[in-house]
């Protein structure tokens, strides 16, 4: 009977044990939420910052090599400062036909109370590719060639000081760095091209000068247009050399020209849209036919010797864009 009891008390122990190994009852589980996770945001790889000095390249003599860089800074071309980093960084230098390859740039920013321009500043280094440019002859009347008379003398004068006291304003640029086309129609003679005058008569001697611009071959009455937002600077109808001229600033030490024109239609100060009618072309000035003479000069900006001032070829500034 004790030996009965004892199994007994044995069993009771061995199936608490059991229970609670078994834990409790299907009844008392607690549910407990599953909180899914989180989305994973891709995150976009940051860009590289920009250099404090990037500019296009390469670039070709007689053409512009255009530069970002901190605004305000003052830019060098082989030591020579040429240029004023505009409101957005943009700088545009103007290279001669000459230039020498590689075209050494560096930058000086504005300095401050903390730091110099010697202690902040960066520089880099554009290759220029050579041009070769051709000879061409041509016949004209002693009177085009160069004034004659005391009247044509007294023309040219009066037009050389109106074209040089509007060359030394300088407008603030009215939009980025991007040139059209000014009219319709094919290129003939180049910019570049050394030319020779030779008189039709013995009552002159003829000259050779090199051609500053790009002509377009188009009839007098066909429109010409701004290539880029700008201010006018002049707009004349009765230059000695040029005829009927208008000269847009472009801002950046940039001034585009079109002459020999037969009609103007903007004034002097007013600031015109790219694309906006400047006026139709004609054959005023000195020609031998009716075309439009689009000349690109680029002024030194931080120079007042306007003899320093260079002619660019425009249509290496037609594929001028910022560096990419």
């Amino acid at each position: 009977m004790e030996a009965a009891n004892g199994s007994g008390l044995v069993a009771a122990l061995f199936a608490g044990l059991l229970a609670a190994c078994a834990g409790p009852s299907a009844s008392a589980i607690v549910e407990i939420p599953v909180v899914p996770s989180s989305p994973v945001i891709p995150v976009a790889p940051l860009e590289p910052p920009r250099p404090a000095l990037a500019c296009t390249g390469p670039a070709k003599q007689g053409g512009a090599i255009l530069c970002l860089a901190l605004p305000g800074s003052t830019i060098t071309l082989d030591g020579k400062p040429v240029a004023i980093a505009d409101a957005g960084g943009a700088a545009v230098i103007g290279l001669t036909s000459t230039q020498a390859s590689p075209a050494k740039i560096v930058m000086l920013p504005v300095a401050t109370a903390a730091t110099t321009q010697s202690e902040v500043s960066a520089s880099t280094e554009v290759e220029v590719l050579p041009r070769k440019d051709t000879v061409s002859k041509f016949e004209m009347e002693c009177r085009r060639i160069a004034p004659q008379s005391p009247e044509q003398k007294r023309h040219a004068e009066v037009s050389w000081a109106r074209k040089d006291k509007a060359m030394k304003a300088f407008n603030t640029p009215l939009a980025p760095v991007g040139f059209v086309k000014p009219a319709d129609g094919p290129y003939s003679s180049a910019y570049g091209v050394t030319r020779t005058y030779v008189p039709k008569t013995k009552d002159c001697e003829g000259s050779t000068s090199v051609h500053n611009g790009q002509d377009i071959a188009i009839a007098t009455g066909t429109e010409i247009r701004a290539p880029m937002a700008g201010t006018v600077l002049l707009a004349d109808p009765d230059l000695f050399y040029e005829g009927g001229a208008v000269f847009v600033d472009l801002g950046r030490g940039l001034v585009s020209i079109t002459m020999h024109m037969s009609r103007i239609d903007v004034k002097d100060g007013e600031t015109v849209a790219q694309g906006q009618v400047l006026g139709l072309s004609g054959a005023t000035g000195r020609v031998t036919g009716p075309h439009l003479h689009w000349a690109i000069k680029y002024r030194n900006v931080l120079s007042d010797d306007r003899g320093t001032d260079i002619w660019l070829d425009p249509l290496l500034m037609l594929g001028l864009e910022p560096p990419g």
